[in-house]
């Protein structure tokens, strides 16, 4: 099967310009997905609105309500230390330049590498700060959206200090009259999209897809990601393969317990999440992604949605990691299914059991119990993956070593 390329997303229509994806992959997206059924989680049931009480909204990526929302902040976004607002134009900001960012001790003289990946509103790029040597990443929006900065003060202020290390942390962010710059922490070694990518070009490797021990334990470390997220009322709104990236605890990794929480794995581009905390108790969406093929269930089916669209994200990765290929979904007398053939995969009762139950939820009140997945997977691995799962990271390092890009 040849690799797919990426679209770009010039030629997608856009959300908003907070939806655009920050890190571009130039490898091909995943196809649509198609669902399962779930059992219920108390500690969501408390969180997530009831869409029966109504309170829907129409489109959570509005620029106005956005702006209107980032308004009423109790702590506004100027005034935060590490939000700097400048009365000018943006720098010229491109591979090879020399750029200062900030006032006083603050002040950073920023070296640009190279670009990591670009959209029709954002641009990314490895930089290094010239003093400390160390490496960042640069976001670049035009024109500015300070909203991702919001998400990123919120993620420091909500989350467990040990789990905050699995969401990207922006540690400033410049906003200039035509535009808006993050600077960031840098993750080295791809996307979970491109580690799909090396199986599927590795002669070396037999059916060319990622080990099942390998996808199970990728996606018992998703749900748990995911989760974090969800107690702390964030929908991330955007999850796919390529939001997922590979850092260096991941190359240094050798403890698969399940409550790892160095495993290397990080959830980016929060550019286009949704803090339900800033909307009445009860509020429910109706809008529908431009993108076609990342339209939850319930926005294919025109019923309300919060969460779920995370829950569709997450079988669309776990899709793409177990098929290498994008998932597609259909309704079947009110059932949504997949694209993918589990009867070919071990253990494909877990798995037809796992997609019904994320692409089948039954309403706003109703939501999946993501711990419960996560333990049935964690039960698998120790059955029947114990001695194979170390082996087989072993040989993903290898290949993400192997076929890591150089940016000098």
């Amino acid at each position: 099967m040849m690799t797919p390329k990426r679209p770009s997303f010039c030629t997608d229509v856009p959300m908003s310009p907070m939806a655009r994806s920050c890190f571009e992959s130039v490898d091909e997206p995943m196809s649509p997905v198609q669902g399962l059924t779930l059992s219920s989680d108390a500690s969501m049931n408390k969180a997530a609105p009831d869409c029966s009480a109504g309170g829907l909204g129409s489109d959570p990526w509005d620029d106005e309500l956005i702006a209107n929302l980032l308004s009423t902040l109790s702590i506004p976004l100027a005034s935060r230390p590490q939000c700097n607002t400048w009365q000018c134009d943006m720098p010229s900001i491109a591979p090879k330049a020399a750029i200062s960012m900030g006032n006083g001790k603050d002040k950073k003289s920023i070296r640009v590498d190279a670009v990591l990946g670009s959209g029709a509103f954002a641009t990314v790029y490895q930089a290094i700060d010239q003093a400390s040597g160390i490496k960042m990443v640069i976001k670049v929006q035009k024109p500015g959206h300070p909203w991702e900065f919001h998400i990123n003060t919120q993620l420091d202020a909500r989350l467990a200090p040990d789990v905050r290390h699995l969401f990207s942390r922006f540690h400033s962010a410049h906003l200039f009259r035509d535009g808006s710059v993050l600077l960031g922490e840098l993750h080295g070694y791809g996307t979970l999209l491109n580690a799909v990518n090396l199986y599927k070009k590795s002669a070396s490797l037999g059916d060319k897809l990622m080990p099942q021990p390998v996808v199970m334990y990728l996606t018992m470390c998703i749900l748990h990601m995911v989760e974090q997220l969800h107690k702390i009322h964030i929908i991330h709104a955007d999850i796919k393969p390529d939001n997922f990236l590979l850092g260096e605890s991941f190359m240094k990794n050798t403890m698969f317990e399940p409550d790892n929480l160095n495993h290397g794995l990080s959830l980016i581009d929060l550019g286009q999440s949704i803090d339900m905390e800033l909307f009445p108790p009860g509020t429910a969406f109706t809008a529908k992604c431009m993108t076609s093929g990342f339209q939850c269930t319930e926005m294919l089916g025109g019923r309300p949605w919060t969460y779920q669209t995370d829950y569709f994200g997450i079988a669309g990765t776990v899709h793409c990691m177990l098929f290498g290929t994008y998932m597609q979904v259909t309704n079947e007398d009110g059932v949504w299914k997949t694209n993918g053939n589990f009867r070919r995969k071990p253990h494909s009762e877990l798995w037809c059991e796992f997609f019904h139950t994320l692409l089948n939820i039954p309403d706003c009140g109703s939501l999946p119990c993501l711990s419960s997945l996560r333990s049935r997977l964690a039960s698998i691995l120790k059955d029947h993956y114990a001695n194979k799962l170390p082996g087989s990271v072993r040989r993903l390092v290898v290949l993400l070593l192997e076929n890591r890009p150089s940016k000098k």
